[in-house]
């Protein structure tokens, strides 16, 4: 259901109940939430103005889907209007993807599938690719990113985790997009996590740039290996004795000499797909296998 809030106002009596009029903007702003950081800090039916830290109520607050709300204003999360949002993406549907030509919202960029994961020896030690995202193996005692818990022995989203930041399990952490995150002033794991441009701590989904990777453009990226497209390979020879025993002394994850004497991993050449769609519903692509 939609509601016309008047935005421009004379006094605090022109304004809905919890707010007050800012008699600088002459715009009607949210009681008691401080400067906010995120929409998730506002009361539903308003939004977060990051320039000045003041929560806002549009002319039309309320929406179910972007068209409820007027031009320049799109539905948010808790079902309320909110300016267009600025950068790439926030779910895979914001880019050109679902193709192996396409690109994929990672990290709230929107990255060509080639650049991507597809097996587990493209990510960190501890992670598993799973449906193009590096997502880290866990257990019981797993501390998983912030946003994410153990789910089928993965650190998987949690999606709907929240309203606003009252939900939240402390004053680290804030309300972004419906899941609580942490932010960076209180200290990323860097092992695991990556600080985003709004200064908040994200489950790491790509590889670790400081970490090894297999990523090149020429052969001078590899480090004595060959680039063979777009992934360092080592060579090895498939008519020696033991072929598979350089390549696994090599890398433990690429164990294996191909038949165009170059390493790979198990994974890779019995590959069943490359993005989640490869795969029969209810299916992910984790290490390039239907699972």
């Amino acid at each position: 259901m939609q509601r016309d809030v008047q935005v421009s106002c004379q006094s605090d009596f022109d304004c809905p109940s919890d707010t007050f009029c800012d008699s600088g903007t002459s715009s009607c702003i949210a009681y008691d939430f401080g400067i906010c950081l995120t929409d998730g800090d506002c009361p539903v039916g308003s939004y977060c103005d990051r320039a000045d830290g003041g929560c806002y109520i549009p002319a039309i607050a309320e929406c179910t889907v972007d068209g409820d709300c007027m031009s320049g204003f799109e539905c948010d999360f808790r079902d309320s209007c909110r300016p267009e949002t600025d950068g790439d993406c926030l779910v895979d549907g914001d880019c050109t993807g679902g193709t192996a030509t396409g690109e994929l919202c990672i990290e709230n960029s929107c990255t060509p599938v080639a650049e991507t994961c597809q097996f587990d020896f493209q990510c960190s030690a501890g992670f598993t690719c799973a449906n193009n995202r590096c997502r880290l193996l866990c257990g019981p005692d797993t501390t998983c990113p912030t946003g994410t818990a153990c789910e089928d022995s993965l650190c998987q989203p949690i999606v709907g985790e929240c309203i606003d930041s009252s939900q939240c399990p402390d004053l680290k952490t804030n309300c972004v997009e419906g899941t609580c995150l942490r932010r960076c002033d209180e200290g990323c794991d860097a092992a695991i996590e990556v600080c985003d441009a709004q200064g908040f701590c994200r489950p790491r989904t790509s590889p670790d740039p400081e970490a090894p990777t297999p990523f090149c453009r020429d052969d001078a990226d590899c480090d004595g290996s060959l680039c063979v497209e777009g992934l360092c390979r080592t060579e090895c020879d498939i008519t020696a004795p033991e072929p598979d025993d350089l390549c696994a002394s090599y890398d433990g994850q690429v164990p294996l000499c191909g038949p165009d004497n170059l390493c790979y991993a198990e994974s890779e050449l019995q590959s069943d797909c490359r993005i989640q769609s490869d795969c029969p519903d209810g299916e992910s692509c984790i290490d390039g296998k239907c699972r």
